[in-house]
């Protein structure tokens, strides 16, 4: 076969090529994995017989916000579920024929995490409402991503602001000491599992937050501990959509704003008046060191 020919039968080739990778793309986009700072929430739905009850309706409502951020159908078996939720607080309400209306309050959804429902639906009148709690699973079901998230920032003992020196609670992470002159500043170097802290991913509300030139966070300005409503330290076997490195994958989240008026007020002070000189200062006759 000459040249041409070859050049000629390659054309069909590629165009039919085309449409199986964009299918495959497409399937991909249906699995569980939360990119950025979003969660999930997914379960079944049972009767109380333990069957699965198909065709039931699942709506999630942001608690914060009172807007229903999805309404799904649940499948032949039961299940649901509801991908790329902003992180928060939520009701998951659940309604099918014949069965009383089930409510699920103060369901968590923790940044790049998927939290498990499962729900029963009781025989009665759709008009009447059932309300249960404890039913959202206290550990991870349906992933073996592991880290550790951190929720409540601004109200954690942080001597510099930053709070990136919590990154080290998670297992298989530690870091050095953080200079405590450095204020508010993202100076903190990790490592994840004995990797070098090149191999760390930083991400800011799904945003990359890297270096240009290396995956590290050095000299920059964090975002002020009360804006933050929680992030979270992926170590090991998360997937594609969460980091670009094989090192530790930090996901940020910011607070959002709900149907309240709600505010913060904060002071931040340190001085010398109860800090001990160091034993060698003293020693010499030195003055003890600012901070």
């Amino acid at each position: 076969m000459n040249h041409h020919a070859m050049h000629r039968c390659q054309i069909p080739l590629c165009g039919k090529a085309i449409p199986v990778l964009l299918f495959v793309f497409l399937l991909s986009g249906d699995g569980f994995s939360q990119g950025g700072p979003r969660g999930a929430i997914a379960g079944t739905v049972r009767d109380t017989t333990g069957g699965a009850l198909p065709g039931g309706t699942v709506e999630i409502i942001n608690q914060a916000t009172g807007i229903s951020e999805r309404t799904l159908i649940t499948n032949t078996g039961g299940s649901f579920s509801a991908t790329l939720l902003p992180v928060g607080t939520y009701r998951v309400v659940v309604t099918a024929a014949g069965f009383s209306k089930a409510e699920a309050p103060d369901i968590r959804v923790l940044v790049s995490e998927i939290t498990t429902v499962n729900l029963t639906m009781k025989v009665g009148a759709i008009t009447e409402t059932v309300t249960v709690t404890d039913v959202a699973a206290p550990v991870q079901l349906s992933s073996p991503v592991t880290g550790e998230t951190i929720q409540n920032v601004g109200e954690l003992p942080l001597a510099t602001r930053n709070f990136f020196s919590l990154l080290a609670l998670s297992s298989g992470a530690n870091t050095e000491f953080a200079d405590t002159a450095a204020l508010g500043r993202g100076a903190v170097s990790i490592n994840v599992n004995g990797q070098r802290p090149v191999n760390n991913n930083f991400q800011l509300e799904g945003i990359n937050a890297n270096d240009f030139n290396l995956p590290i966070l050095d000299n920059v300005p964090l975002p002020n501990p009360q804006t933050v409503q929680e992030f979270k330290t992926q170590t090991s076997l998360y997937d594609a959509s969460q980091g670009r490195n094989g090192g530790g994958n930090i996901q940020v989240a910011l607070k959002s704003g709900s149907s309240h008026l709600h505010g913060d007020a904060f002071e931040f002070l340190r001085n010398n008046v109860l800090n001990a000189n160091d034993f060698f200062f003293n020693r010499k006759g030195q003055d003890r060191p600012v901070l």
